[in-house]
């Protein structure tokens, strides 16, 4: 497999365990499978969850394993089922880890599934399908170690190689690169090249974290990223960091799209946390628009939310579930952020529009502590609003009426 990605360019003295950030990044030189977990509980619908930690164990009793996060959802109906089949995926079947990544509605109907000895879902065209028992569950800090008994295995008819994950990015041993979901942003490329030098001289003048990201499939990916070592709690590379688009996550890249857009983000928030207030979601785009850019508040939130972005070991994309209620009671209560009130803002963010008048990248600025001055985070706004009408400007967009100059 050929990388063209570099882990990193700066010297680091890190070497600490305890730094979950520096842990999931030094792990992450480890490329890793990606394979299914489907499991049918009784007469509920069948289950499934996307793991990086399937591996073989014994070949003398035939025992695999897999390792799920002990906060999954999924993993509580695999288990009380007593038996699994571990899919293994192959390098064109992102769309399916992609849909049972968000717990799509549809990630079952869509694909074509055949039954195993167990009972369990086997997946088609999969490079290969493992039908197994439960032998044993043993707790690990936070994760559980799945030992699986082999029942019945085979390989798939597709001619692909496995679908691999390495450094946020998918690949295979085929492809001369890795992969990553920005790969398919092509329409996003342009103002990600001309946002480059504008966050790099914003990020020193404001000693932040200054990151470009885009959509791709209902997913936000960080495109390019400058300053990533003012964040405390950052990564060394930010680039290729990717998740769901869920209310009330990432609300520019919704507001101005229609009414669609917003309604498959609030459906999308809806997956994770079974019900969401869409008045809420909607005056929360409403306040975007109003606004021309939009805060992040709440510092509990911002911790959680990094360590499921930087420490996921178990899923190919973030679990949203421990995030999403977490800012939708901070909305319920006290309504659609701003600075209005300065206390807990702890990222701002400003689109930048292409010739159609839609977001074509975001640029968002982090590592506010929460108890930044209201001077301070009005400076930061204005320096970064002006920044992002400089890569509108250059990319020869154009600025729905209500926010243009």
């Amino acid at each position: 497999m050929t990388q063209s990605i570099r882990a990193s360019t700066a010297e680091t003295h890190e070497t600490s365990p305890e730094n979950a950030a520096w842990f999931r990044y030094v792990l992450g030189q480890y490329p890793t499978g990606v394979t299914l977990i489907t499991a049918a509980p009784g007469d509920d619908e069948p289950a499934g969850m996307v793991v990086g930690t399937f591996s073989s164990v014994s070949l003398d009793p035939p025992l695999v394993a897999f390792m799920p996060d002990v906060r999954s959802t999924s993993w509580p109906k695999i288990r009380e089922t007593g038996s699994f089949c571990a899919n293994i995926l192959t390098a064109g079947q992102q769309d399916v880890c992609r849909a049972f990544s968000r717990k799509a509605e549809d990630r079952f109907s869509a694909n074509h599934w055949a039954d195993t000895p167990s009972g369990s879902p086997r997946l088609e065209g999969a490079a290969a399908w493992i039908d197994c028992d439960i032998e044993d569950v043993i707790r690990s800090g936070d994760h559980d170690i799945v030992i699986g008994r082999v029942r019945a295995l085979g390989v798939g008819s597709s001619k692909e190689l496995p679908l691999l994950f390495l450094r946020g990015g998918y690949g295979s041993f085929t492809i001369p690169s890795i992969i990553s979901p920005a790969t398919a942003l092509t329409r996003h490329v342009k103002a990600a090249d001309a946002a480059r030098p504008v966050i790099e001289a914003l990020a020193e003048e404001l000693k932040l974290e200054v990151l470009v990201s885009g959509v791709v499939d209902d997913s936000v990916v960080v495109l390019t990223a400058a300053g990533v070592d003012s964040s405390p709690g950052g990564s060394p590379s930010r680039v290729g960091v990717s998740f769901g688009l869920a209310a009330p996550l990432a609300p520019l890249h919704v507001a101005w799209a229609g009414e669609g857009a917003e309604k498959r983000w609030i459906d999308n928030a809806r997956e994770v946390v079974g019900k969401i207030d869409a008045t809420l979601a909607h005056a929360e785009l409403e306040q975007v628009r109003s606004l021309g850019y939009a805060v992040s508040v709440d510092v509990g939130a911002a911790a959680e939310f990094e360590r499921i972005v930087h420490v996921p070991s178990d899923t190919a994309a973030p679990d949203l579930s421990g995030v999403l209620p977490l800012l939708i009671e901070r909305a319920a209560s006290s309504g659609p952020a701003a600075l209005d009130d300065p206390a807990g803002v702890t990222s701002l963010h400003a689109p930048v529009f292409d010739s159609e008048g839609q977001v074509a990248v975001t640029l968002t600025v982090n590592g506010f502590s929460g108890d930044d001055s209201l001077a301070r985070l009005e400076d930061c706004r204005d320096r970064l609003a002006a920044s992002a009408a400089a890569i509108t400007q250059t990319i020869g967009g154009t600025p729905p009426s209500a926010i243009a100059p």
